[in-house]
């Protein structure tokens, strides 16, 4: 009798533990599950994310190199024909040529998966340290080069106006008139910039910002490649 009670303890006793385990091992199984649902839809986000971006500092770089470009005709010793030529194929409207002077373009990428992700805290069911790596060089370090460049580019800006107001008045008046042509406007700034080497120096340091921005923008897009390359890699996995 005894023997028998043992013998169905200990069955009772098994059943136990293997349905404990069993259920243990289900959920385990459960969360693993969900965990891998989130780590790839954490890393899919980032992946589209990262084509948007990449259009909008193609775009971007496109934009800037127009205005190097167009900064350049203005500082070159070619003739005003010449340059009111190379500038309309450029551009059709003053108010670009006034924005390269005394306004500034701010660099804003869409990055809203990306903060949505760190604010939940989702990161955290990204295994890869590589990918983690990457998105702290992009959006951290190179990120923050870039906000400085365009910093730096608008503080000189800023003191633009009140030097362009005192000393040539003649090129704010000449943006403001509609009944001036894009042609007569290209002249007039053109007449100012050659008979002041002031102006042409704060030209020469603005160039200067413009290309550095672009150099540290072809670092960003370096890193956002690298950042892409790790998440198909760990996409794979």
């Amino acid at each position: 009798m005894i023997k028998n009670y043992i013998i169905k303890y200990s069955i009772e006793f098994v059943v136990i533990i293997l349905g404990i385990t069993v259920s243990f091992w289900l959920n385990e199984f459960s969360n693993n599950s969900q965990n891998e649902n989130e780590r790839v839809k954490v890393l899919a986000g980032l992946q589209a994310e990262i084509n948007e971006i990449r259009n909008y500092c193609t775009q971007r770089k496109a934009t800037w190199k127009i205005d190097m470009n167009i900064m350049d005709i203005f500082l070159s010793q070619q003739a005003d024909e010449s340059k009111k030529l190379e500038i309309s194929k450029l551009t059709t409207s003053k108010n670009r040529i006034e924005t390269i002077l005394v306004l500034y373009r701010v660099f804003d990428p869409p990055l809203n998966r990306y903060y949505s992700i760190i604010n939940s805290g989702d990161l955290r069911f990204v295994k890869s340290d590589k990918v983690k790596e990457n998105l702290s060089r992009l959006h951290n370090t190179s990120f923050s080069y870039l906000k400085t460049a365009v910093d730096h580019e608008k503080q000189l800006k800023q003191s633009f106006i009140p030097f362009l107001t005192s000393n040539h008045p003649e090129v704010v008046l000449a943006k403001k008139s509609n009944n001036l042509s894009l042609e007569r406007y290209v002249d007039i700034l053109s007449s100012s910039i050659n008979s002041d080497k002031k102006l042409q120096s704060k030209l020469i340091l603005l160039r200067g910002y413009l290309e550095n921005k672009i150099s540290i923008l072809d670092l960003y897009m370096l890193n956002l490649e690298d950042l892409e390359f790790e998440i198909n890699s760990a996409l794979e996995s």
